[in-house]
This record gives structure tokens, C-alpha cells and sequence, in this order.
């Protein structure tokens, strides 16, 4: 499969599926989209945090990136999600690792 097809192919399936699942970053990757561009949707509690990159990916959709404790994560979303969304995101991606949380 060509690179165009596969990348139509990719974002087709992202609008489809109303974003990707969260997948686990490092605390530089999150700290670095932080800092690239102004953050949208900012929410920061005592144990968690998350925003999205103001540039849109494709359709509504966005990069999201969070921080629950001292782990950080990263997913596309759609950029009208709430906080409690993106981290019932996380939520999940942790519990498919097999860990509490």
C-alpha cells in the first residue's frame, strides 16, 4: 500500500472512530507539546492535568495530552472533550495494561 493510501486510509478511520486511543509519552514529550503552541481546553487538578494542541489534525480532531500522577499520555480526540473524557481515556489505557487506576 502506497504512503497516500495509507495516510487517507489512517485519517479515514480516525474520523470514523472519533479519535485514537491514549497511548503512554514521556514527561519531555508532554512537557514540549505543552510548550509549541498555546494550550486549549487547559485543565490542571491536584493529580491530573490535560489539553489539547490548538492545531487541528484532521475534521474535529486533535491531539489531547495528560498527565495522571507522574505518568503522561497522548491521544487524538475530538477537541470538545472534557477533562473527565480524556482522563476516562487514560482510565481505559491503563486498565488494558493490566494496572489499577
Amino acid at each position: 500500500m502506497n504512503d497516500q493510501i495509507y495516510n487517507q486510509t489512517y485519517w479515514d478511520n480516525l474520523r470514523k472512530n472519533n479519535g485514537e486511543p491514549a497511548h503512554e509519552v514521556t514527561e519531555q514529550r508532554f512537557m514540549e507539546m505543552l510548550e509549541v503552541l498555546p494550550p486549549g481546553n487547559w485543565t490542571r487538578r491536584e493529580d491530573s492535568e490535560s489539553f489539547m494542541v490548538i492545531e487541528c489534525q484532521t475534521a474535529n480532531l486533535y491531539t489531547w495530552l495528560a498527565r495522571l500522577g507522574d505518568r503522561y499520555f497522548e491521544m487524538i480526540a475530538p477537541g470538545d472533550c472534557k477533562h473527565a473524557d480524556i482522563m476516562r481515556n487514560v482510565g481505559i489505557f491503563i486498565a488494558n495494561q493490566g494496572e489499577t487506576a
